[in-house]
């Protein structure tokens, strides 16, 4: 009884290993392609998108079809079982799954359709207002405003013009001290998983030397 009981949990760990939920980004009108890599003869095929059937085949009984508001833009290949949607558009974002042969495939695709950083403004604006080593001991410099429609973003920060990039926050503290001889300027890089934009470099008040919090 032990036996079984620790099989049946290797089972459902198993399982539960190899199932995959793979994230998938795709630029707003663009085409998405999501490939089940499924490499044996198709009979039966069923795709989902957040679980309505989008195309369906049965051989010798059901013709491919394509349904739901997919339909006209969507195109299954029998021989591979790959999806293609053209056109893609925000409302396409959400998970598609996959049954073949009657089997539903243990990796589902979660779609986000996205936008490109190229139309956001990406500047350094420093808080509050003003802010200089003449006005406060700290202030905080901001990378960018808003990037609704072309999230996730991660936000890269660079200190000088020789410095390496490294990951950090939207925010960046600096601090000033007084016995000081330079300046520093400051270059922020937005990145979301289609593409990157970098601001131009934001100088901190001549005359003093800037340290991170």
């Amino acid at each position: 009884m032990a036996v079984t009981a620790g099989l049946s949990l290797l089972m459902l760990i198993l399982l539960a290993v190899a199932a995959q939920k793979l994230p998938v980004y795709v630029e707003i009108g663009r085409t998405l392609k999501l490939n089940p890599n499924y490499t044996k003869a198709i009979t039966m095929l069923t795709w989902k998108h957040k679980g309505n059937i989008i195309a369906e085949y049965i051989k010798d009984s059901v013709p491919l079809e394509y349904l739901g508001d997919l339909k006209g833009r969507t195109n299954v290949d029998l021989s591979t079982g790959v999806l293609t949607i053209s056109n893609v558009n925000q409302s396409d974002s959400g998970e598609f799954t996959v049954e073949i042969n009657h089997k539903t495939l243990p990796v589902s695709f979660i779609v986000a359709g996205i936008r490109k950083l190229d139309g956001y403004p990406v500047e350094v604006s420093v808080r509050p207002k003003g802010c200089s080593s003449l006005t406060s001991k700290n202030c905080t410099l901001v990378c960018g405003g808003q990037f609704q429609g072309a999230e996730p973003v991660q936000y890269f920060w660079k200190t000088g013009k020789t410095e390496q990039w490294k990951e950090g926050n939207k925010t960046f503290s600096i601090s000033f001290t007084k016995n000081t001889k330079r300046f520093s300027d400051y270059t922020c890089k937005v990145k979301n998983p289609i593409s990157e934009k970098q601001s131009k470099p934001f100088q901190s008040a001549r005359g003093d030397e800037t340290s991170v919090v």
